[in-house]
């Protein structure tokens, strides 16, 4: 997706390394190849990033038994779970130990949900947050549970504090607080801003290549409901100097981007079915509640070029039932240019979909 936010990798252009694999002696692999359920609709998908599988389950499925009928893994691995096992996904997910040939040990989630149903997303109250181990909080229970990325280790790996973070605002409530960093380092290399980001998906720091700044995000996860919006608090306050990339003043104010987008995905095509989007300058001092509709098949004419699917992909025909979903937060809405302000800050909480 473009104009979603900046990942600094200024630092990349002065130190590279590549990783390269020793095929002697034992294999370490642990991964989940393919993965089948009774009653599954479609194929699985797998995110080897962070060890997670989605499923999408038929509307009606007894989720405290559901048979595994095929289990593919990394060779000479073996699984804490075998085929014709009844697995408990009352809670949503389910554990996976893989156990490699060199006996290292992954744990695989593997999340389900129901065709049909009205789910909402998880942990879309943001209340549940866990230490990455890099000095910073990210959105979630744990890594591998977690269905939300964010900027920070983009902004970590370019030697910048994080720029999203945990926010209280009652008693046990907290709020996603995402804000724009400046650096003067970066800005020797037209790379000056680092806009605050959260989103659904997975941020890949092994994938980072200076030419392709979104290289490392995979962006949205397995959603097949169509919600008829989508709401959430925020507060938005633009920093006091908007820049270019290459420092220049701007004339207007930097601006956030709250939205979502609904895709049907088949192979390597990319189809729009639905897009809710919300980009503002602010809306002062005090948190308020926004309503923002979802629009299904193709935008009308004079929508703006942001708003737009970009090259390659196309709109889903009428009809047609999303695979994904992508929610995206950023505090400087055209930060994959590098451009925002300074301390621009997005406040974000209780993000839910509303059903009709």
């Amino acid at each position: 997706m473009k104009n979603i936010f900046p990942i600094l990798i200024f630092s990349a252009i002065l130190v590279q390394s590549c990783i390269k694999e020793d095929h002697f002696g034992l294999s370490s692999a642990g991964n989940i190849l393919s993965i089948e359920f009774k009653n599954q609709n479609g194929s699985a998908s797998i995110n080897r990033s962070n060890d997670s599988v989605y499923v999408e389950l038929a509307n009606g499925t007894n989720l405290s038994q559901v048979q595994l009928t095929k289990l593919e893994l990394s060779s000479f691995a073996a699984s804490s779970r075998k085929v014709g096992d009844l697995v408990d996904f009352t809670s949503g997910s389910a554990d996976f130990v893989v156990t490699s040939e060199d006996q290292s040990q992954t744990n695989w989630k593997v999340h389900v949900f129901e065709v049909g149903s009205n789910p909402q997303l998880p942990n879309s109250d943001f209340n549940q947050w866990y230490d990455s181990q890099k000095g910073y909080l990210e959105i979630g229970a744990d890594v591998n549970s977690t269905i939300w990325g964010t900027s920070n280790p983009g902004v970590e790996f370019g030697g910048m504090d994080a720029n999203v973070l945990q926010e209280e605002v009652s008693n046990d409530d907290f709020a996603i607080k995402m804000v724009t960093r400046y650096s003067s380092l970066a800005a020797v290399f037209k790379k000056p801003i680092a806009s605050g980001s959260a989103f659904t998906g997975f941020f890949d720091v092994d994938n980072i290549d200076i030419n392709d700044p979104e290289a490392a995000i995979d962006f949205g996860i397995p959603f097949t409901a169509t919600p008829a919006s989508f709401k959430l608090q925020y507060l938005y306050e633009a920093g006091p100097k908007n820049i270019d990339k290459n420092g220049n003043a701007l004339s207007f104010p930097d601006s956030c981007d709250i939205y979502s987008v609904l895709e049907r995905r088949e192979g390597d095509q990319v189809k729009r079915v639905a897009t809710a989007w919300l980009r503002t300058t602010g809306n002062g001092g005090d948190i308020q509640s926004i309503q923002v509709t979802y629009t299904y098949g193709e935008l009308p004419a004079r929508t703006p070029s942001y708003m737009l699917p970009k090259e390659g992909e196309t709109y889903a025909a009428l009809g047609e039932t999303p695979t994904h979903i992508n929610v995206v937060f950023a505090s400087s809405a055209y930060g994959a240019e590098f451009q925002g302000a300074e301390n621009s800050t997005l406040l974000v909480d209780n993000f839910e979909l509303v059903y009709e």
